[in-house]
């Protein structure tokens, strides 16, 4: 691939997290609310920071108890654990001295998340902390591509253009297509059948610049 790559961005549900939980949130009194706080949001793909829609249920308890019920209650709705292959990449292209960020529709326990499943703290996997784009905070979700905007001014400010950054997702349309439309190149990442996510498309056309069947083929991929 040409020219070189300085960054690779990663999605985290699908990708480096192996997620059961689909789009839909499975409690009809919280998707309830969040459809709500979504009709009142001016973006066309909004998303909310889960906590207020805990704390609007549960107006009785502390800023506390509202986490750990929203991460008993994810943890119950959603388990996940580690993708295959995932620790250990990482810390590979680390040490191949590329940059390494996230781009994920996410909640304030997602990185917590990983970090538990991967057995390893971000730092130590090798992600710079300021290129963390997460859609509770930024009140907009994928395929919306402000994240993707969001990154790329980041990773702007750190001297990579946006065509020497890879991202590397699950999702044609959340993934693909806003990184692609932003000016990353993109690789979608098959290794996991049940969180593929072609959209109606092929592998093809899918608009991918790499087919990733495993998270550990991603190091030689690049270099090769």
């Amino acid at each position: 691939m040409k020219p070189k790559l300085r960054a690779v961005i990663f999605d985290i549900y699908g990708t480096l997290l192996k997620s059961a939980a689909g789009e839909i949130h499975p409690d009809p009194k919280l998707r309830a609310l969040i459809e709500e706080a979504h009709a009142a949001s001016p973006h066309p793909f909004p998303e909310v920071d889960i906590r207020e829609i805990h704390a609007a249920l549960h107006p009785q308890l502390s800023p506390q108890e509202i986490e750990r019920l929203a991460m008993d209650h994810e943890q119950a709705a959603n388990p996940v654990s580690g993708m295959p292959g995932a620790a250990e990449t990482l810390r590979r292209l680390s040490a191949m001295g590329l940059v390494l960020g996230v781009i994920s529709n996410a909640q304030f326990y997602t990185i917590p998340l990983l970090e538990g499943c991967l057995g390893a703290s971000v730092t130590e996997l090798g992600f710079d902390p300021g290129l963390t784009v997460l859609s509770y905070t930024e009140r907009r979700a994928k395929p919306d591509t402000w994240l993707f905007e969001v990154m790329r001014d980041r990773l702007l400010e750190k001297g990579i253009q946006p065509h020497e950054a890879l991202y590397v997702g699950n999702d044609v349309r959340n993934d693909i297509d806003p990184a692609k439309r932003c000016g990353f190149r993109a690789a979608l990442f098959t290794g996991d059948v049940s969180s593929l996510r072609l959209r109606g498309r092929s592998l093809e056309n899918c608009g991918a610049d790499l087919i990733l069947a495993s998270l550990g083929e991603l190091p030689g991929r690049i270099t090769g």
